[in-house]
């Protein structure tokens, strides 16, 4: 069975689709795992990372996109096709051609990232969201869309990633919807952390009213800049910040990754589909940073998760 992982904050800004789009990679080219991402983000910027213009253009164009899935719910139309929404072989690390993916004998073992693209139009969609279960006479919850039309497709993946956007409606609970676990990406200062209580408060509602089983997996330390006191006095506080957010949850409270994901230009660059990258390390920086090669921290992260999975 796969496991499910969204990415959540009510910030933007704080790398949470970055860290998702490299641990995509990473499972995939590094631990040759087979990986869904699931862009929920009206923004698509992991659809972008991962696919480029072109591919996401070419999928909103023959309406195969989330935003799709939802409009045909609301305007009685069937332009959306699960199977063929998925875009195969994303990543500008993928070194197999998509048309040869389907080829390979079902025992072949290597990496793979597909992809399952969001719209700007899921902005149009957010505001609607409450007339889907109308529109399905009550048989369909606007939260479990994702569940009921891509749930089926699960099984073919070792990890299906979901990016949210910074916020708790809908959409953001179709993510939570389908997930075992979620993660916080935070930069350690104020305004990012702010969320997490609401966070929280929210997901453990949801938990109980819909007998979800999903748990927080740990918080991600982002973008840190060990010359900020302000970033270093983050850091301390946070567990105490931690423990008063889960306080009056039915969540234990969950842990700080030990990874530290730092500040870097090889970071924000490695979103950019069409840059030319040879490989992993090229990707992500093999620049020093904080005593080791900027991609080692990606290693480190996948490592820690798929150690925290592990421990269940």
């Amino acid at each position: 069975m796969p496991r499910v992982i969204s990415f959540i904050n009510l910030k933007g800004g704080v790398a949470k689709t970055t860290t998702a789009v490299q641990l995509a990679d990473t499972f995939a080219f590094v631990h040759r795992k087979k990986v869904l991402v699931i862009d929920l983000d009206p923004q698509t910027n992991a659809t972008l990372a991962l696919l480029g213009e072109r591919r996401w253009e070419e999928a909103d164009e023959r309406g195969q996109t989330l935003a799709h899935l939802f409009l045909d719910l609301l305007n009685g139309t069937r332009l959306f096709d699960p199977g063929k929404a998925i875009v195969r072989g994303a990543s500008n690390l993928n070194t197999v051609p998509p048309d040869l993916m389907e080829q390979l004998p079902a025992d072949v073992q290597y990496g793979r990232v597909d992809v399952l693209p969001s719209s700007i139009r899921l902005i149009d969609v957010q505001d609607r969201m409450q007339d889907i279960a109308n529109r399905t006479n009550y048989s369909l919850s606007p939260m479990a869309v994702v569940q009921k039309y891509i749930g089926p497709l699960f099984g073919q993946y070792d990890y299906v990633l979901v990016d949210c956007p910074p916020n708790l409606g809908f959409i953001t609970q179709n993510g939570l919807e389908i997930s075992d676990h979620y993660l916080i990406p935070t930069i350690p200062d104020r305004l990012s952390t702010y969320g997490i209580p609401q966070i929280a408060s929210k997901i453990d509602e949801l938990r109980r009213d819909r007998d979800l089983k999903i748990q927080c997996l740990g918080v991600v330390v982002t973008k840190f800049q060990s010359n900020s006191s302000q970033h270093k006095f983050g850091l301390q506080r946070l567990p105490d910040d931690l423990k008063a957010a889960f306080a009056r949850t039915t969540e234990k409270t969950p842990p700080i990754l030990q990874t530290v994901m730092p500040q870097t230009n090889a970071s924000a660059e490695a979103t950019v589909f069409e840059r030319e990258v040879r490989n992993y390390p090229a990707k992500y920086g093999s620049g020093q940073v904080g005593g080791k090669a900027a991609y080692r921290y990606g290693l480190d992260l996948a490592d820690e998760i798929q150690q925290l999975l592990g421990q269940e």
